[in-house]
């Protein structure tokens, strides 16, 4: 059946008739039915879920294919047998409804303004090459014409072991795990790979620029071609990117960033094989043109080559990138992506150790000769101008006939997996009074420890529960604190100061919350903190910059107002939460930001030590010794002010359906459905992880299975029963799918039906509990995360680890009781559903129908509207 529906393709292919194409399309859907006949939906990811992996996924870059999972250690054998079998032959089931699924990809993208700058860059600076020739997901003719015959092709050609690599980092013995490999994929075949000859591009001799218009803000990208993986370009330009951009003490960060210059800008490099990348972006200021970001961005390229930069400042950059490469290799995903780079870009594994010694002896000579060299009028310049994009290519979807999925059958292979012998790791559940040290500084002030056993780093917070929802001033005033200097510091001063000491200090706000920073080397922990302290009690009012901080608040506002997902997700979502007032909405009007004083802010910015607030300090210090720099160095009152109260927002009950619509233009329609429950339970919360992965998330999901795999109504769609972070909040209950607009009404439905009426498999629900039992047996909560889960707990009115409720239930639980939660708290609903897309496109009648229906302005749904 598949080699038919494979031949009806090729038929297809040659047919340019639009009514014949429709025929064979209608023979395709039919011969599909009945190829869904024999698949069974998802055994791939069953199988996966089953011994507990995380995180499965895939992803295509330059260069690049991936498959991505992070599995148990013990369970190291049945992936790989998983694997090795996946990889080893390439059957395209359900292939019609997939390739419906990719349209609705390539039509996101058309929303996509990000997207759209980096097609136009590539094709600037790679005319030739399939770096800027092809992109990732192909064009809209490419997908209106698919060839399953030429997908075998490149399965075979390239999906070979002598073309692949297999990287893995964890719990693992070696000598064991290249022998369970060679057991699996061992038996594989070598087979000869085409060469491949690296088309040589022709110099860039002027610069190249382009024009792209989207809905989203405007900004400028801005890049230079340089030499591949096999020259000393790479490591040159990362150097330069460094010293333009580092967050704190670059050229960019102080000239540009620091003196409120531009609102955003960066410097970053791309290595790959044949060329490499150094790239700056910028966003102007509020009445800033594109052009004067250029031209202040290029200013700071000549600063780079005519070497007006501290001396210091080479080792201070490569002292911080190792800092930076120090955190990141704790996590297995950075680990294994930097084997990846290695494997992929044919580097010695020594290259890439030895990385940043390499870099730490280039000297400022070389760095200005470099520049000087490369960085000229060979560069490409994409302008992302705002407005309405005229050329979207969108892709029409065909009509498909829903297919049946079968979710009790078994393949033979997943019978012998079944199988095998699996072994239980012990789960590992926090203790928060074992493993945080608490105790007080002789001011009171609370202080929690954490031992970092792993490397010489540091970080220390100071927590207040106090933020925007106590004062609305506050953020703006935690915004400010970067750009004011002190009585022995000016602002750049101190960016530089803790740049040399390998330290960044940080103070940033939420509704509830106010958290000082200072993170780093352990050997500058005394330094930092003196100086940290230094500047909360010492900085000094700048109303100009303030008066730039304003600005530039008020324009991050405005571009909001053109970004679909803040949209939907912030402004919809909190209008569906709270109604008209809720945390979102409830801001500094413009008026009032305009007329505040800098001495006041300051004046806040000193006092929030004087607050009650709490430390935590997780470095490598010895408790004792961490809590007596910090007793003689954090300054406070006598007595600290108690936090002032709070401004609650209550929650708007979900009494009848309701359907908040918001135009914008874009191509695809986006749909939300949120229901209020009741207030937290810890019950509730148990029971929706095993709700949450068996009906609404993952690719094994019933949400999954029907709306993408069975209907092709959606790229993405996902439903879940939400948890609360704090205890007197609520669980909602909330479906998300987005798709095309003449799809909405059937996806409405779809979604309504499958949300009501929970399609039950018994075998799926047992593979949800044991794969959720298999991720906690796994799961270690570590390092400075044992800390934050306890403050999460304490936001729930917990003070124990809920993983062991949640793994205690899934030992016992049925589908009975599923099916019970589900009827309970989920079946039979009122919703409030969020409708985002071009009124011009979407069924607007329609929509009336589902319930009360009420147009939304973007003031409606952000609290302010554009001048």
């Amino acid at each position: 059946v598949l080699k038919k529906i494979s031949d009806l393709y090729e038929k297809r292919r040659s047919v340019k008739d639009e009514e014949e194409r429709k025929k064979l399309y209608a023979e395709i859907d039919a011969a599909s039915q009945e190829a869904a006949g024999f698949v069974v939906a998802n055994e791939y990811d069953k199988m996966m879920s089953s011994i507990g992996a995380k995180g499965t996924n895939a992803f295509t870059s330059l260069e690049r294919t991936c498959y991505v999972n992070d599995i148990p250690s013990n369970e190291l054998e049945k992936w790989s047998t998983i694997e090795s079998e996946r990889m080893s032959e390439l059957v395209l089931r359900l292939f019609h409804t997939e390739l419906e699924a990719v349209y609705e990809e390539f039509n996101i993208g058309q929303d996509n303004d990000g997207r759209k700058v980096y097609k136009a860059m590539m094709e600037s600076l790679f005319p030739t090459h399939t770096y800027g020739t092809q992109t990732t997901i192909g064009t809209s003719e490419h997908l209106k014409n698919p060839s399953m015959e030429k997908i075998h092709t490149f399965f075979e050609t390239y999906y070979v072991p002598n073309n692949m690599a297999i990287i893995l980092s964890g719990d693992l013995d070696p000598d064991k795990t290249v022998a369970v490999l060679e057991k699996t994929f061992g038996k594989w075949q070598r087979k000869a790979t085409p060469t491949w000859a690296s088309p040589v591009q022709a110099p860039i001799t002027a610069p190249i620029v382009k024009e792209v218009v989207g809905n989203e803000k405007a900004s400028l990208q801005l890049a230079y071609r340089l030499g591949g993986a096999k020259t000393s370009d790479p490591i040159m330009m990362e150097l330069c990117a460094a010293l333009l951009n580092n967050g704190q003490a670059g050229i960019i960060d102080l000239n540009l960033l620091q003196k409120q210059k531009v609102l955003k800008a960066n410097a970053y490099a791309w290595e790959l094989h044949d060329y490499s990348m150094f790239m700056m972006d910028g966003t102007p200021r509020d009445g800033q043109s594109l052009e004067e970001v250029r031209d202040l961005l290029l200013a700071q390229i000549e600063k780079l080559k005519k070497g007006e930069f501290e001396d210091w400042l080479i080792k201070a950059a490569v002292k911080n990138m190792k800092l930076q490469h120090i955190k990141a290799s704790e996590s297995n995903r950075s680990r294994t992506s930097e084997m990846l780079d290695a494997f992929i870009l044919e580097k010695d594994w020594s290259e890439t150790v030895s990385f940043y010694d390499r870099m730490e002896k280039i000297t400022k000579a070389e760095v200005v000769a470099f520049a000087t060299k490369n960085f000229g009028q060979n560069y490409a310049l994409i302008f992302k101008r705002q407005g309405e994009d005229k050329n979207v290519a969108k892709v029409e979807k065909p009509k498909i006939t829903p297919i049946k999925l079968n979710r009790t059958d078994e393949s033979a292979f997943q019978k012998s997996f079944k199988a095998m012998p699996s072994s239980a790791l012990t789960p590992k559940f926090l203790d928060f009074k074992k493993d945080i040290i608490s105790s007080k500084l002789p001011s009171g002030v609370g202080f929690d420890y954490i031992h970092n056993e792993l490397n010489p780093t540091f970080d220390l917070y100071y927590t207040l529960d106090m933020g925007k929802n106590h004062d609305r001033a506050l953020p703006i005033a935690i915004k400010l604190l970067p750009y004011l200097g002190t009585n022995k510091y000016t602002a750049d001063q101190l960016q530089q100061e803790f740049f040399k000491l390998g330290l960044s200090f940080d103070v940033f706000s939420s509704d509830d919350r106010v958290y000082v920073n200072l993170s780093g080397l352990e050997e500058s922990f005394e330094e930092g903190v003196k100086l940290f302290e230094h500047i909360l009690q010492e900085v000094k009012p700048d109303q100009a910059a303030l008066d730039n901080v304003v600005a530039d608040v008020l324009k991050s506002r405005y571009d909001a107002l053109n970004d679909k997902r803040t949209i939907l997700r912030m402004g919809m979502a909190n209008y569906a939460k709270y109604g008209k007032i809720s945390p979102f909405t409830d801001n500094m009007s413009e008026e009032d930001l305009k007329k505040l004083k800098a001495d006041d802010l300051v004046a806040k910015i000193k006092g929030i030590t004087s607050f009650e607030h709490t430390t935590f300090y997780y470095g490598a210090k010895a408790s004792d010794e961490a809590k007596a720099i910090l007793a003689k160095n954090h300054v406070t009152p006598t007595t600290l002010k108690p936090i002032p109260a709070e401004t609650k927002y209550p929650e708007v009950e979900t009494g009848k359906n309701k359907v908040l619509f918001v135009n914008f233009p874009m191509v695809q329609a986006e749909l939300m459905m949120m229901s209020k429950g009741e207030k937290f339970d810890v019950n509730k919360r148990v029971m929706s992880e095993l709700y949450n992965d068996y009906f609404g998330s993952g690719l094994s999901s019933i949400m999954f299975q029907e709306i993408r795999e069975a209907k092709a109504l959606a790229y993405s769609t996902f439903a879940n029963y939400t948890t609360p972070q704090y205890a007197d909040r609520s669980h909602y209950m909330q479906a998300y799918v987005g798709t095309q607009v003449d799809k909405l009404q059937e996806a409405v439905k779809s979604v309504q039906g499958i949300v009501n009426e929970m399609p039950v498999s018994a075998a799926q629900i047992e593979n949800a509990r044991g794969s959720i039992m298999k991720k906690i047996e796994s799961e270690r909560i570590t390092k400075s995360g044992i800390y934050w889960a306890y403050q999460g707990a304490k936001k729930q009115g917990l003070n124990y680890d809920v993983r062991s409720d949640v793994y205690a239930k899934m030992k016992v639980v049925t589908p009975e009781e599923l099916v019970k939660f589900q009827q309970e708290n989920v079946k039979g609903r009122n919703y409030t559903f969020l409708v985002l897309g071009d009124k011009t496109k979407v069924d607007m009648a329609y929509l009336k129908t589902i319930g009360e229906f009420e147009e939304l302005s973007l003031k409606d749904v952000f609290g302010y509207a554009r001048p």
